[in-house]
């Protein structure tokens, strides 16, 4: 590649019948220009070039952080959703245990209760039991009673006689009531 310093130092040969030294050394002047501003140009873009190239690398070391940094992430994320889901097992585990537990104890209080109900109702046949055998008792006494007094008055004599033997109502009440205390 020409430098713009090799078209400054080119020399050329004089010849009698050639180009004008003045136009020759004009253009060379323009060529020597604009090759000093091409180089100036090529520079500006290499470091340009260095530079976007060392973003580049700085991005390419960005992206691998942000990789592993993401990985991480969803390396976090399933474990958290495994614990999650481990706890979550671990709860419902124990709510079910504990549901056990409280229909066994509802179980066991209903079996106590019922037992418990079981032995009032047979407590309470026997009072009723008790209780129409004391009906019942009671009901012959009434009707023993009330036979010994239809036998007194049966016994009583149906016609009135006066003498000395004669009973007053009262002494009757008192007959009567001493036969019922009997």
């Amino acid at each position: 590649m020409i430098t713009s310093k090799d078209v400054r130092n080119k020399r050329f040969e004089k010849a009698a019948f050639g180009y004008k030294q003045e136009e020759i050394d004009e253009f060379l002047s323009q060529l020597e220009a604009e090759l000093d501003e091409m180089e100036r140009e090529r520079a500006e873009a290499n470091n340009k070039i260095q530079i976007l190239a060392d973003k580049v690398r700085e991005y390419m070391k960005d992206e691998d952080a942000l990789k592993d940094a993401l990985l991480g992430a969803q390396k976090q994320g399933h474990q958290v959703l495994n614990d999650a889901n481990d706890k979550a097992e671990q709860i419902i585990a124990e709510a079910q245990a504990k549901a056990d537990q409280l229909e066994d104890e509802a179980v066991r209080q209903h079996a106590e209760a019922m037992e418990k109900n079981r032995a009032e109702i047979a407590k309470e046949k026997e009072a009723l039991i008790d209780a129409r055998r004391q009906v019942a008792e009671f009901k012959k006494s009434l009707f023993d009673m009330y036979k010994a007094h239809l036998e007194m008055i049966s016994s009583m004599p149906e016609s009135y006689e006066e003498d000395d033997t004669t009973e007053t109502a009262e002494d009757i009440a008192n007959a009567v009531a001493n036969s019922v205390n009997e």
